[in-house]
């Protein structure tokens, strides 16, 4: 007798932390069998979900299919159907040697996909829709970083807020050339901490936030560089969870990764240093609640320590009854990313006495290590600024 030969297909798609797109797998197999008359048909994932190919495969198998026929589900015709793909099934086929397979071509160029392509552009040019993509929704707040000053570090989520939100809550540090970017509906109300000037209590902007939010506004919450890095965003974070707010954390470039760039030093050179510690200042002065801690962070190939102008004489000398070297090289800068951005340089020995003549007040980020030294030679920001000021003078003068 004739051994009949069974068909199985298996649906094949990339896999997500996002279930909707497992779920969209899972119903596009459902549906392949049901319109295309297929018995035996499951769907598996190339990555990261189960079932994965290998126990798709077998599950086939164990049905009763005796040839099987993998079908790509807009997974890229190239890494993932040239390679990844074949690889993982040629593995998993090799389990069952009687039991043949083929590949299908991937759906991207087809002729029905291009025209159900051109069928749902044309679909979107004739919808109105008042609701730009990334506006903020009602009833949330976001917890929105602004960067480390220079508006044009701003991301490209953070102005799409910035633009469609109800209510600002902004910090001391955001530049407000920043809210040029708010739409005219939008109240600004300034919340900011100065050290030893105006504080706005934190259970104050706790409370603001969850009361405006419950009243139906969109409330970004602007603070600078990166709302979670030595900020109060986890604080704010939580409260809003507590209270049952819904909120979106929006990250920021951080004060720590830009303002050295921006003075010409690299964190990290593969010749010079591959670790970088981030430490704030602000309570340095206290040893019970740093010096356990900071043997360890003095360990690090770059050490960046934001807030800690009024104590950097103590974090120097700390750092070196830690065992580093007093001659490590150190720097300060003020107003980083701005036009009015200032750089000293000295050595861990020496910094306290460089700032302290300067006048180097607070807002600064101190950077600590031997990357400090390529300064002389990447210093591009403070060249352009240099530039600029020749170019503006000598038109002074014609």
């Amino acid at each position: 007798m004739k051994k009949v030969t069974r068909s199985g297909v298996l649906v094949v798609g990339h896999g997500s932390r996002r279930h909707e797109a497992n779920d969209d797998v899972r119903e596009a197999a459902r549906k392949i069998g049901e319109h295309g008359g297929f018995p035996l048909v499951e769907a598996a994932f190339l990555e990261i979900k189960q079932p994965t190919i290998a126990e798709g495969f077998a599950r086939l198998v164990e049905r009763g299919a005796s040839r099987v026929t993998v079908h790509p589900y807009f997974l890229s015709p190239g890494r993932h159907t040239r390679g990844d793909l074949p690889r993982e099934v040629r593995a998993a086929a090799a389990s069952f040697p009687c039991v043949s397979y083929e590949i299908t071509e991937p759906l991207s160029a087809h002729p029905l996909v291009i025209e159900a392509s051109v069928e749902r552009i044309r679909e979107g040019a004739n919808s109105i829709s008042d609701t730009p993509i990334g506006a903020a929704h009602p009833g949330t707040v976001y917890l929105v970083g602004a960067g480390p000053g220079d508006p044009g570090l701003l991301t490209v989520r953070a102005r799409d807020l910035l633009a469609s939100c109800d209510l600002i809550l902004y910090d001391y540090l955001v530049d407000l050339e920043i809210l040029r970017f708010a739409s005219a509906k939008a109240e600004r109300k300034y919340v900011g901490k100065v050290g030893g000037g105006r504080q706005t209590p934190q259970s104050e902007i706790n409370n603001l936030l969850i009361k405006q939010a419950r009243a139906g506004e969109s409330v970004v919450r602007l603070k600078g560089g990166d709302p979670f890095l030595f900020g109060r965003g986890a604080e704010e974070a939580e409260a809003l969870y507590e209270a049952g707010v819904p909120f979106e954390v929006v990250p920021g470039v951080s004060s720590a990764l830009a303002v050295p760039a921006y003075a010409g030093i690299p964190l990290t050179h593969r010749e010079i240093s591959s670790s970088v510690a981030v430490m704030t200042g602000a309570s340095s002065g206290d040893a019970n609640n740093s010096s356990n801690s900071l043997f360890d962070l003095s360990q690090a190939g770059t050490i960046v320590i934001l807030m800690g102008v009024s104590n950097l004489r103590h974090i120097a000398n700390e750092l070196i009854d830690c065992g580093r070297d007093p001659e490590t090289p150190a720097a300060i800068i003020r107003w980083g990313t701005y036009e009015t951005q200032q750089t000293l340089s000295g050595s861990l020995r020496t910094i306290a006495d460089v700032a302290e003549r300067s006048g180097m007040r607070p807002p600064a980020v101190i950077v600590i290590g031997e990357v400090v030294r390529l300064r002389q030679r990447l210093k591009w920001f403070e060249k352009e600024l240099a530039t600029s000021n020749e170019f503006q003078a000598a038109l002074a003068e014609v």
